[in-house]
């Protein structure tokens, strides 16, 4: 399994345009569309620490989802969009809410690829602070998995991709989206064998 969280809760968002633009790649890539998880984060109710924790079998349908998707996927790509050079809240609050001990399953054995996302000349900072919280997680919880050392900027998104996530003909953009999308499942190819034999080694 191949999850997408598009940290946007906005609708017909541009973060969501360059989810479905990984997840068209990923099918045209020979990745069937049943295997790739992307949650609807329209339907964001993932509460903030001060209206209370996650639990595990307490979850909301869109907390279940988020769920499912990270801990049955092996690489999970995480998209922000760029707000005042910062990742979404809503993205960091889930990886707060998430990145606790009784959510284990959500991070290890993975492969983490972030990409931030820009209506005009941006995305690079949230893709780069999203790293830094993802290695920071997996070193403290002391994980067997890997955030990826290729991200995206994600620039001038309306006008290289459709609501649908379908290219609108920039072709410098396809081209860079098209290479976050490759290497990564390389990665993932080259990472599966080494993962999986360093958890049996546990």
């Amino acid at each position: 399994m191949i999850g997408i969280l598009c940290g946007s809760s906005r609708t017909n968002s541009n973060t969501a345009r360059a989810g479905k633009a990984i997840k068209r790649l990923l099918t045209e890539k020979g990745i069937e569309s049943s295997l790739v998880s992307m949650p609807d984060f329209e339907d964001y109710d993932i509460p903030f620490s001060n209206g209370g924790l996650l639990k595990p079998g307490q979850l909301s349908s869109f907390s279940e989802s988020v769920h499912k998707c990270l801990a049955d996927s092996k690489l999970i790509f995480i998209l922000s969009p760029e707000y005042n050079w910062f990742p979404s809240p809503e993205i960091i609050n889930l990886i707060n809410q998430f990145g606790k001990r009784e959510f284990a399953e959500c991070w290890e054995g993975k492969i983490f690829a972030t990409s931030g996302i820009s209506s005009g000349r941006g995305g690079r900072i949230p893709a780069i602070q999203l790293g830094y919280m993802l290695n920071k997680l997996v070193n403290v919880m002391n994980l067997n998995s890997i955030v990826s050392a290729k991200n995206f900027e994600s620039q001038f998104t309306p006008k290289a991709l459709n609501q649908d996530g379908d290219s609108l003909g920039n072709t410098e953009y396809d081209a860079g989206l098209d290479n976050f999308v490759q290497y990564n499942l390389n990665l993932l190819r080259k990472a599966d064998i080494l993962l999986s034999e360093s958890l049996e080694m546990r």
